[in-house]
């Protein structure tokens, strides 16, 4: 009985095995690495991202409500595509993430948006329909000495990122950068 039970467990870790190795070979078979610059689309599954666009600014907000940057402000100018037949896509203002070309990320400014939608209102609030596209900013507050160099989108927290990363590549948008300023700019 106890030889059985040893010989269905050594089975069972050797099919497990091969399934791993299996789900591996075909990460790698199909991850790609995808890296694009202004005005140019990533895919992630049935939704595309693209900036058209980045500005600073020292102070945002209106007259009531107005704030200033720590650094400064870097407001991305982000599209937001959904390219599915029948599924809406919510858009988080959280997934966008800069890059520094030292590889630290800086997630968005909570109080730089909020500053900077109460003059310009609220955009991409709403549920994308399919085949929509909706277009709003996201801002960041970038330390002064930063050399950003690219975006990145963040859907599923740390354990979505590393899954992503190993199941389908690397995605960034290219902002480009000489000595922490960017080279394209609206």
């Amino acid at each position: 009985m106890e030889r059985d039970s040893r010989g269905i467990a050594v089975t069972v870790a050797i099919v497990a095995a091969i399934g791993i190795s299996l789900l591996a070979m075909l990460a790698v078979m199909n991850r790609r690495d995808q890296i694009v610059g202004l005005n140019e689309d990533i895919q992630y599954d049935d939704f595309a991202f693209s900036v058209l666009a980045v500005r600073e600014a020292h102070s945002l907000g209106s007259a009531e409500y107005q704030t200033n940057a720590q650094g400064v402000y870097w407001i991305v100018t982000l599209k937001i595509v959904n390219h599915a037949k029948r599924v809406d896509y919510k858009f988080k203002r959280s997934s966008p993430v800069l890059i520094e070309a030292s590889g630290r990320e800086l997630r968005p400014s909570p109080i730089g948006q909020q500053a900077l939608e109460s003059a310009s209102g609220l955009r991409c609030s709403e549920p994308i329909p399919a085949g929509a596209s909706c277009t709003t900013e996201v801002v960041f507050d970038v330390p002064a000495n930063a050399r950003v160099s690219s975006l990145r989108i963040s859907e599923g927290g740390l354990a979505g990122d590393i899954l992503e990363v190993i199941f389908f590549g690397k995605k960034r948008i290219e902002l480009g950068t000489v000595e922490g300023k960017l080279l394209k700019r609206s």
